[in-house]
């Protein structure tokens, strides 16, 4: 009896900490949605489905896409969205906090990471050199610049990645390689969020071949600002938040 109640208080005390992580997303989204293209949702549930696993990463993501609605509408387009990314989101985390293989390293890993951001250095650099996004002239410039800081940012991940390689101190090599791998999954798993954004609004819209071009183009002043914000905050955050939450899940 005794070992079924602690099973209850502990049950109810996750239970009591993921309807704590759904207010502060929803609090969180709303008091920056007055600036364009800064979040903190993805820290947000990134380090809570880390620390606690799958079931509560989940539900809380799923959560919080339905009850977002009640603040910022009902569209459906928007909630499909949410309901299809949020999860499978938190799912990815919560498996990188299961499954620390990437921490210990390894040719395969090291090979595997050194490819991911190769190729996401190059993509933004090529789209900006090649001029291929158009939207008006001065939108136009602001994106190419986006494009190339968040190329910038990839490429110092990599160079630190690779750097780390060589580190002697082998609790730090882990803890540099982790971090570059998990931000770097934020960032790709970001942009994944506008390209289903993409593929689903042509449906919900009704756009045809032209209007689905132009709403894919406009989608990249969202999506740059917000992966580069992702980068960052997930690259210096994510770790002191990860340290208060697992104190929490003792």
């Amino acid at each position: 009896m005794t070992r079924q109640r602690a099973a209850g208080a502990s049950y109810a005390r996750r239970v009591a900490y993921c309807a704590v992580m759904c207010a502060l997303l929803i609090a969180v989204q709303f008091a920056l949605s007055f600036i364009s293209g800064v979040e903190l949702v993805t820290l947000l549930l990134a380090a809570f489905s880390y620390v606690f696993g799958v079931w509560c990463g989940v539900l809380t993501a799923a959560a919080f896409s339905l009850l977002r609605c009640i603040v910022f509408g009902f569209t459906p387009q928007v909630v499909v969205l949410y309901l299809i990314y949020y999860p499978i989101f938190a799912l990815i985390f919560a498996l990188l906090g299961k499954c620390t293989f990437y921490m210990r390293g390894g040719v395969v890993v090291a090979v595997a990471v050194n490819v991911a951001l190769a190729a996401l250095t190059a993509a933004p650099v090529a789209l900006a050199a090649m001029k291929i996004i158009h939207i008006s002239p001065a939108a136009d410039i602001a994106l190419n610049i986006l494009f190339y800081v968040l190329g910038g940012l990839f490429l110092c991940m990599l160079a630190l990645y690779d750097a780390s390689l060589f580190l002697k101190n082998e609790s730090l090599r882990k803890r540099t390689g982790s971090i570059v791998v998990i931000a770097t999954t934020a960032a790709a798993l970001t942009i994944c969020f506008t390209l289903l954004d993409d593929a689903l609004a042509p449906f919900f819209l009704g756009l045809d071949g032209a209007g689905a071009l132009g709403y894919f183009y406009a989608s990249f002043a969202a999506m740059l600002p917000q992966t580069v914000c992702a980068v960052v905050s997930v690259f210096f955050l994510f770790a002191p938040l990860t340290a208060i939450l697992k104190k929490l899940n003792r």
